[in-house]
Order: structure tokens, then sequence, then C-alpha cells
């Protein structure tokens, strides 16, 4: 069989490692290698990729270190460290609550309260709950703001602090003094005005009006360290009280019931002590604050008449004024 011009002998040298050249002789049934018309191409993209790949980390690590070469430990040691923090032992204590009561309250069977986990079982009951207490606390609240509250605590102040100033009477006028009269206002809360005020105001009330009791309130008085037109807004001051809760002095008593009649002798009893407390110089100076009779209403002659009735109450008068001139006495001269 004729071969076409189309084979031809491969006559393409090969090197090889002696440099030796050989050629391919056909032989008579040899067909013909034919010759390659395409190159040999290799992948490139992976050579492409790490050639990027390795220039980009370069880069990368030419950014990442620091123009200056000494700053480089110095990051390494600001580098942040991990520590494990310790929690309190109240706040795992807490979390254990809750998470506890998380899984009681999943554990409860039952419709929940729309979407939320809480069960209607476990709901109402706290719910209950807690308007109970809200409901408690306000009463409490209320109960200690209230006026008769208020009132009563008044009261038990008030009962100290005249016990107080009877006990020291009882040791001796000399146990009553400024300091002693400055630590019931700090227990009592109340001004030098308010303790004279109302001791003067029980003693009126309480006690029979006798020389012993007039010395007593004049020593109150000295001991108390007030000025006169201090004291005299302190008589005008009970005067207005008097007048408020009784009424003021009324001379002709006829006609009134026996409780009327009761209360208008009191009231004009209370004004005559108080009359003859503001016209004791050693007591109070008379000047124009003190205005006793026009808070009750009095004229110059129904205050005459009731002056003589209660300087003949008082029974001693010369004795009176021996145990005010010894108090005189007894105190040290300024």
């Amino acid at each position: 069989m004729a071969t076409t011009s189309f084979f031809q002998p491969l006559t393409a040298p090969i090197s090889g490692d002696g440099g030796a050249r050989l050629r391919l002789r056909r032989g008579p049934t040899a067909l013909p290698f034919p010759a390659r018309t395409w190159p040999l191409r290799r992948p490139t993209t992976p050579l492409l990729v790490a050639r990027a790949k390795r220039s980009g980390s370069r880069a990368a690590a030419a950014s990442r270190q620091p123009a200056n070469p000494s700053a480089a430990p110095k990051r390494e040691t600001d580098e942040e460290v991990e520590v494990e923090e310790e929690m309190p032992w109240i706040q795992d204590k807490a979390l254990d609550l809750v998470e506890f009561t998380g899984t009681v309250t999943q554990a409860i069977p039952g419709p929940r309260v729309g979407s939320s986990p809480v069960p209607w079982l476990l709901a109402v009951p706290l719910a209950y709950v807690g308007v109970s207490f809200v409901l408690a606390v306000v009463r409490t609240v209320r109960k200690f703001t209230s006026p008769r509250t208020q009132k009563k605590r008044r009261v038990s102040k008030n009962i100290f602090l005249l016990k107080s100033l009877d006990e020291l009477f009882q040791k001796g006028r000399d146990a009553v003094d400024f300091p002693a009269l400055q630590e019931l206002m700090e227990k009592t809360g109340f001004d030098m005005d308010d303790v004279v005020r109302k001791y003067i105001r029980y003693t009126l009330n309480e006690k029979p009006f006798n020389p012993d009791v007039v010395v007593d309130l004049i020593h109150l008085r000295k001991a108390s360290m007030l000025e006169d037109a201090e004291v005299a807004e302190i008589l005008n001051e009970i005067s207005r009280r008097i007048v408020r809760e009784k009424g003021p002095v009324v001379m002709d008593l006829s006609g009134f019931t026996e409780q009327g009649f009761k209360r208008k002798l009191a009231v004009q009893t209370l004004f005559g002590k108080i009359l003859y407390l503001s016209e004791l110089p050693e007591f109070c100076s008379r000047d124009g604050s003190l205005v006793v009779k026009e808070i009750f209403g009095v004229t110059d002659e129904d205050a005459d008449s009731i002056r003589i009735h209660t300087l003949s109450e008082t029974s001693d008068i010369e004795s009176l004024e021996k145990m005010v001139d010894d108090s005189d006495l007894g105190q040290p001269s300024s």
C-alpha cells in the first residue's frame, strides 16, 4: 500500500542527556507519528494566585511592621490578656435563683400568659401577693403620716417633756438649768419658747397656783435665758390658745348651764393666773407687747376684780415674795 505525502517521517530531534540525535525510521508496516499542532499548556492560574497571595502577604506584613522598630516590643506588651473574673457570691446565687425559677416555671403545666412562658397557674397567685404587698405599704405610709398619728407623737413628746421637768424640779431647782433645758430640746425637737410655754400651760391647768409653783415658773423663766419680749409673747400665745378653745372671759355667769358655767369660770381662773404672772417683775416686764387683757376681752375694772380673787387664792402673798427674794439671792450675780 502506497503512502501519501501526508505521512512524513518524524525527523524532529529529541534532546537527551548525552546530546545524541536519534532518528525514527519507518518500518514497512509502521505508521508515521502525527506531529502535534497545539502547544502543551500548563495551568498558570494557581501560580498567579499564589504569587498574588504571596505578594499580598508581603504587603500586609510590611504594613503591619511599625515605622519605628522600637515600637514593636511595646505593642506585644500591650496585647489584651483575658483574665477570668470571679463572680460575687450574691450575684452567683441570684443567677442560680433566676435559673431555678425559669426551670420551675417551664415545668408547671397549663396555659401561658400571652406569649410569655409564665403560666396562669403561677401568675394569679403572684399578682395577688403583689397587690396585697402594695396595699400594705400604702396603708402603713398613711398610718404613719395621718394627722391622728402625728397628734399621738406630739402628745407623747409633750408628756415626756412635762415629766422630765417635774423630775428635775423634784431633784431641786438647781437641777433646772440651761444645759438641762437644751438636752430636753434635743430629745423632743422643741424650741426653748415651746418648752417654757408648754410647762407654763401645764402648770396653770394641772397644778395648784401656790407660792411654790410660782417660784418654779420664775426659776424656769430665768433658766431659759429668754428675753422679756419673748416671755411676753409666750403669755400672749397661751392666752390666744385658751380663748380659741374655751372662749373669752365672761363676768356675768347667770343663764349658763352647769357645763357652760364651769367652762367660763375656768376661763376667768386662767386669766387671773396669767395676769398675775404678767405683773410679776421677776417673771415679765410690762411693755407694749403684752396684750393679755385685750386677748381675753377684759376691761380694767373686770381685771381688777379678777386680780383680787386670784391673790386671795394664793393665800400667802408674803411668803411668795420672800421665796422670790430668796431665789434671787441664790442666783450668782452676773
